[in-house]
């Protein structure tokens, strides 16, 4: 048997298994007790029960999505290939190389009247696709934030994509933008706690220096981040 399926159908037969044996012991220990007492009590038993089961499954669709999700774009060749490029632009900037230099062949290699820039459109729209369940409360953040932080904050803190597509065309990506600071958040909150399970006084400093710059080491690109972009477009066109 499947592990996976199989766990849902243990859950339910042990259910099913405490709610007889819940209905007996209450009869055995007070026989008096009224028919409507117990059925109280064996409805509240079996709506426990049957949440349990459903969070349970729910926990197991969500962990497929992900494994999908993730396969997706590993075995998508044009999306592996647009993430590649970003990546490629992200080490450049890490080195040290002219940040405008390397935006330029990124606006070259996916302008407009090439292929190459409905591949960046479909990888944008996957990540749309995502926010959009995460925005909904349908899929968890922290259930996807280990495998797409990564490629999310590649993408929409890049200068080149924000110019191509997100600037530009905010509207059809509204989902990828309302993701964004709770994203940044939780990175931030998750690099806090790290930071404080290193000696105090070093994980202190380095919190409060990073508060005090906004700054981030666990954020790709964070230093041509999303929403100053966005801020900066609109004041631009007044």
């Amino acid at each position: 048997m499947n592990s996976r399926r199989g766990k849902p159908i243990f859950y339910t037969l042990l259910a099913s298994s405490l709610i007889i044996v819940l209905y007996l012991y209450i009869k055995h220990i007070n026989p008096s007790t009224d028919t409507e007492t117990i059925m109280v009590c064996l409805a509240i038993f079996t709506a426990v029960a049957f949440f349990l089961e459903y969070h349970q499954n729910s926990l197991l669709n969500e962990a497929q999505f992900v494994i999908d999700l993730n396969n997706q774009f590993l075995n998508e060749g044009k999306l592996a290939e647009v993430e590649h490029d970003l990546e490629q632009f992200y080490y450049g900037v890490r080195q040290g190389k002219d940040i405008e230099t390397l935006k330029g062949k990124l606006l070259k290699d996916y302008s407009p009247n090439k292929p190459e820039h409905q591949n960046l459109v479909n990888y944008l729209v996957h990540l749309e696709g995502v926010a959009s369940l995460v925005n909904k409360g349908m899929l968890r953040l922290s259930s996807i934030s280990d495998l797409m932080a990564y490629r999310y904050f590649l993408a929409v803190n890049n200068p080149a994509v924000q110019e191509l597509e997100l600037c530009e065309f905010s509207d059809y990506y509204q989902e990828i933008i309302e993701l964004y600071p709770a994203w940044v958040k939780k990175l931030k909150r998750d690099e806090e706690r790290k930071l404080k399970k290193k000696s105090k006084k070093e994980g202190r400093r380095r919190i409060k220096k990073n508060r005090k710059e906004n700054a981030t080491t666990s954020i790709p690109m964070y230093a041509t981040r999303l929403d100053a972009a966005l801020k900066k477009y609109e004041e631009d066109k007044k």
